[in-house]
């Protein structure tokens, strides 16, 4: 099940496609490393991350679990 504050997080990744900036996100770096462990957010580009939200962060947001 997602919280209502990871829905939050998700949806603000999915509103903005590529994300070079994390400020002004719903979310703290404890969530967004959450995220990234569990295959939701993905970044490139080590010297100047981008983040962006992967086929699962889509699903999870969606309601699928899997």
């Amino acid at each position: 099940m997602t919280t209502p504050a990871r829905k939050a997080a998700l949806q603000w990744f999915h509103d903005r496609g590529e994300v070079p900036s994390l400020r002004g996100s719903p979310f703290g770096a404890e969530m967004l490393m959450r995220m990234e462990r569990e295959g939701q957010v993905q970044w490139r580009n080590p010297g100047n991350p981008i983040w962006s939200l992967t086929d699962k962060g889509r699903r999870a947001l969606h309601g699928d679990a899997t």
